[in-house]
């Protein structure tokens, strides 16, 4: 596991514990030890992206999603006029009535643009902007729309307005191609079928058909590295920074916007008694935003205290049946919190 921990825009603490690798064989973690972030690339990736064309004039927020994607008002069934009043907020904050998940990884045969416009044909399953559900799907379709609007594939622009403008260098998709050492690369799912063992390949099995580029998942990182964004966005929202975006932009973005299944904003889920518990219980209601990803990581940040925790691990190595971490996290934050305010 990786763990960055900031207080007032300043990193107080940084360590590395464990491995990166138990099957076939145990590698340490390294402080240059990326992981697999899963779902962080939503908010890292897929929200941030938006901010920076939203701010650029390129998206307005309450447009509708089929104004830049005509084929999103389409399902099987044909033209659905439900599904054609969505607007781009509601992709982001899994307020679209969207499925959670389908499995394009099973379709064969399509290129990866195929693959996205495929997604975008789903069915609704509510009145969009009525009811919030966490939907993979959502982020796929931003992924598209984003790609649509600026012509280029959401890593490129990822690397362009985002990691560039704060020096990242170990923050990618597709490591291996960018020829990233595979032995500084967390080892996730032993494929039993295949008998291998993902390492720098996406472990989500759609941003795998994706080509490990999506805005739902496929992002590689440390904790640091992490951290150096999601302070970024912090700092942006207390005032204290405009390097990636302004500080208006960044609390529109982290405002509560519908509760559902959780509470979230445009892009991050909001700390709230039933909502982000994962970041345990002595963070601010309503203020207090974090995310976590499916293969074992989190970010859990709060502008009252001005705090950001960010732990990544690579808990489904070698299998996804280890499900300790939902226990582990709220009093591991809640530790951590009290020892640092």
């Amino acid at each position: 596991a990786s763990l960055a921990i900031y207080k007032r825009g300043e990193k107080i603490y940084e360590k590395v514990y464990g491995y990166s690798e138990i099957v076939p064989e145990r590698h340490k973690v390294q402080e240059d030890t990326i992981f697999d972030l899963a779902s962080l690339t939503k908010p890292l990736v897929t929200s941030l992206l938006t901010a920076k064309l939203v701010e650029e004039g390129l998206l307005h927020l309450r447009d509708k999603v089929s104004k830049i994607l005509p084929e999103y008002s389409m399902t099987e069934a044909g033209f659905n006029e439900e599904k054609n009043r969505t607007e781009i907020w509601m992709l982001l904050t899994h307020s679209a009535c969207l499925p959670s998940w389908m499995p394009l990884y099973k379709i064969k045969g399509k290129s990866r643009k195929e693959l996205l416009i495929e997604a975008s044909r789903s069915f609704i399953t509510c009145s969009p902007g009525t009811q919030a559900s966490y939907s993979d799907i959502g982020y796929i379709v931003m992924t598209l729309l984003i790609e649509r609007v600026t012509g280029e594939r959401i890593d490129r622009l990822f690397e362009k307005m985002i990691a560039k403008p704060l020096g990242l260098e170990k923050t990618m998709f597709n490591p291996l191609e960018k020829n990233y050492p595979i032995n500084k690369i967390a080892s996730t799912e032993l494929l039993r079928e295949e008998n291998i063992v993902l390492k720098g390949v996406v472990h989500d099995e759609n941003a795998r058909a994706l080509d490990g580029v999506s805005g739902h998942a496929g992002l590689f990182s440390t904790a640091d590295e992490v951290g150096m964004i999601v302070n970024e966005v912090l700092q942006s929202y207390l005032g204290k920074s405009d390097l990636l975006i302004k500080p208006a932009t960044a609390r529109s973005f982290l405002r509560k916007i519908i509760c559902g299944d959780r509470c979230y904003s445009l892009g991050w889920m909001i700390y709230e008694s039933s909502s982000a518990i994962f970041c345990g219980d002595l963070m601010s209601p309503g203020k207090a935003f974090g995310h976590t990803g499916f293969t074992g990581t989190s970010v859990c940040a709060d502008p009252d205290l001005d705090i950001m925790i960010v732990f990544l691990s690579n808990r489904v190595h070698p299998t996804r049946e280890n499900n300790k971490i939902i226990e582990f996290r709220p009093r591991f934050h809640n530790l951590v919190v009290s020892t640092i305010i």
